[in-house]
């Protein structure tokens, strides 16, 4: 674990191989492996791997979550809405999962659905700058340009740093100068 903290990820990785070589239902090794494999866009690994994670023990939110994430990233996103329902019934006050769930509704065009979502996670944490981020990329796909902009800024005030951010408010921006000229 502490090299997966570490961002040390293959040494990580081989770690949780051979924990497992001895130990194939070791909890903590499958569960992390998973992780670093969503952490790492091999989500077909991930998606078995977390599957037996929940399987072992079922009341571990984080599993549910990152099962979601998976299976949004493979483009499964019912079965992404339920896990990450599932994590969210186990742990109301999850953010991860509640960010996790409004994309997956986002991908199925439940726009309402995901903004309530977001909304949610920014009631457990006002900071977060991705739910302000994902409300405004809502808002851009519904038209509702100053809405998008405020929450755009909101994610910026929270993430200043981070350009992505900045080059989708400046895009916006862009666009409604040039709608108006």
């Amino acid at each position: 674990v502490q090299n997966h903290e570490k961002n040390e990820l293959q040494i990580a990785e081989n770690i949780y191989k051979e924990i497992l070589k001895t130990n194939p239902n070791h909890f903590g090794s499958i569960f992390y492996l998973g992780t670093l494999l969503v952490q790492t866009q091999r989500f077909e690994l991930a998606k078995s791997l977390l599957h037996k994670a929940t399987q072992i023990n079922p009341n571990y939110a984080a599993a549910h979550n990152n099962l979601g994430a998976a299976l949004k990233e493979l483009g499964e996103y019912e079965g992404s809405v339920s896990c990450c329902q599932k994590a969210i019934r186990i742990n109301p006050n999850y953010p991860d999962a509640y960010n996790n769930l409004g994309l997956a509704f986002q991908e199925l065009g439940e726009m309402q659905q995901a903004i309530n979502c977001y909304q949610k996670l920014i009631q457990i944490q006002s900071n977060h700058a991705d739910a302000h981020y994902n409300l405004g990329s809502i808002y851009v796909a519904l038209g509702n340009t100053q809405k998008a902009i405020n929450y755009y800024q909101e994610a910026l005030k929270h993430e200043p740093e981070n350009l992505f951010y900045y080059y989708h408010l400046n895009d916006l921006n862009n666009e409604i100068l040039n709608s108006n000229l």
